[in-house]
């Protein structure tokens, strides 16, 4: 079960900046633009590596020995 979280910081100079916490992937996103409707902008948007921990990114690494002879 999630439980989000949201840091809302809003300078002296009206920017406002809104780091979601608990939740991965697009929930992140839906989430940050709930809030983005009620503050009723948006300057900037980062996305956190919570937004790429959902699963569907897929990262393969491979290894490959050299031999020497």
């Amino acid at each position: 079960m999630e439980h989000p979280e949201f840091d809302i910081t809003i300078t002296r100079a009206g920017k406002v900046k809104v780091h979601v916490k608990g939740v991965q992937g697009t929930r992140c996103i839906e989430l940050a633009d709930l809030i983005q409707q009620i503050v009723g902008r948006e300057d900037d948007r980062q996305l956190t590596s919570d937004y790429y921990a959902d699963g569907k990114v897929r990262i393969d690494t491979h290894v490959r020995q050299r031999t020497t002879g």
